[in-house]
């Protein structure tokens, strides 16, 4: 798993690359403590890269989204095509009423 944050235009880009199991989520909590620590835009997460996600990866995604919405910022998801293995993953959780 790779994680990599740029910002663009005032957005906040997370683009998550490999696979999201356990392991790869805790390395990534790390990685993605600069979004926690601010509270000023929008985040968008780009899982086009991303080929895996575990029950742990979808707690972090939803911590994001809890931190997000509560500083008044919203957070969409990019690059999942509807039918492959994470975008279903992501629709079984609800994820798709949280995020746009």
């Amino acid at each position: 798993m790779k994680t990599t944050i740029t910002e663009k235009d005032g957005l906040l880009v997370v683009a998550l690359s490999g696979g999201f199991d356990t392991v790869a989520s805790n390395q990534a909590e790390r990685d993605l403590a600069p979004v926690f620590e601010r509270d000023d835009c929008d985040v968008q997460i780009d899982c086009s890269d991303t080929l895996y996600i575990s029950s742990s990866g979808l707690r972090l995604l939803l911590n994001i989204y809890k931190h997000v919405s509560q500083t008044g910022h919203k957070v969409q998801i990019t690059g999942l095509q509807p039918g492959c293995e994470l975008y279903e993953a992501l629709d079984l959780a609800g994820f798709f009423t949280l995020f746009k």
